[in-house]
């Protein structure tokens, strides 16, 4: 089967480069899309919202009495913090490749899980007074909420 093609009609297309020729653009993301990451960062924040209650919470319980399965529980709501955190950057940099001042943000995650580690070893040996342990909770909380904004 032959194809015949005038050469004379081929003038009459128009490509992307020439003036009045248009263009499809793609949207940047699609509606779903948005609403989806929208719910899920809403989700995150209000996840963390809780775990920062609920230290709250135990920080004034501990500063009535310090006993080590208060301080236990106090480091199991850091971790989840952490994680909840932790899990939002990942995403994050996933969809985008890159994270501005990612570094940043381990380095915090890293230095809290320090502060935990010591306050929880100083506890453990009773070199630390209550006072004292009670200005690294308050410490690790203003790290905490550096990290959430």
């Amino acid at each position: 089967m032959k194809v015949e093609r005038e050469k004379k009609n081929l003038s009459s297309f128009s490509t992307v480069g020439q003036t009045g020729a248009t263009s499809v653009h793609r949207k940047a993301e699609a509606s779903f899309d948005q609403e989806l990451v929208y719910r899920q960062n809403v989700h995150t924040q209000g996840r963390m919202q809780e775990i920062l209650l609920a230290i709250d919470h135990l920080g004034e319980q501990m500063s009535r009495s310090l006993t080590i399965q208060d301080l236990m529980r106090y480091r199991k709501l850091v971790k989840d913090f952490l994680k909840e955190a932790s899990r939002q950057i990942y995403d994050i940099e996933r969809r985008r490749g890159r994270v501005r001042g990612g570094r940043t943000v381990l380095v915090t995650i890293h230095t809290i899980d320090q502060e935990m580690e010591a306050l929880v070893q100083d506890f453990l040996q009773q070199r630390r007074e209550p006072f004292e342990v009670l200005e690294t909770l308050d410490k690790i909380r203003g790290m905490l909420v550096d990290l959430m904004i």
